[in-house]
């Protein structure tokens, strides 16, 4: 058998021999509490973004609409890319796969936005 697949040896609880940091499940009681910032702002500029694409793309054509989501997904792109923590609500996965995505969505939907046929 593995000996990777058995479980640890039990520990002495008042032995010499701390318990491995990953163990530790408890935040140190001198640590201040972090502040992070609600996922509102993230959520809300994106949802405002596509409320003004659909009312946009009903009132003056599929064409304007389309370049607003084309803007949104640039804006959140962009906004992923220079935050230093997140932005919390639109973190997926690292930095860089979510700038590629919102980016590479903006440029895609943005060409279509401008080259496809019978857009008013």
């Amino acid at each position: 058998m593995d000996p990777r697949a058995l479980p640890d040896p039990p520990r002495d609880p008042g032995g010499s021999e701390p318990a491995p940091r990953w163990h530790s499940v408890e935040a140190k009681a001198d640590a201040p509490a972090r502040h992070l910032p609600g996922p509102e702002r993230a959520i809300v500029t994106v949802l405002a973004g596509i409320v003004l694409a659909v009312v946009l793309g009903v009132l003056v054509g599929a064409r304007v609409g389309t370049g607003t989501i084309a803007l949104t997904l640039a804006v959140a792109g962009t906004w992923r890319a220079t935050s230093s923590t997140g932005p919390v609500g639109l973190v997926v996965r690292s930095r860089g796969f979510d700038v590629f995505l919102c980016w590479g969505g903006a440029v895609v939907i943005g060409v279509l936005a401008l080259t496809a046929p019978g857009l008013g």
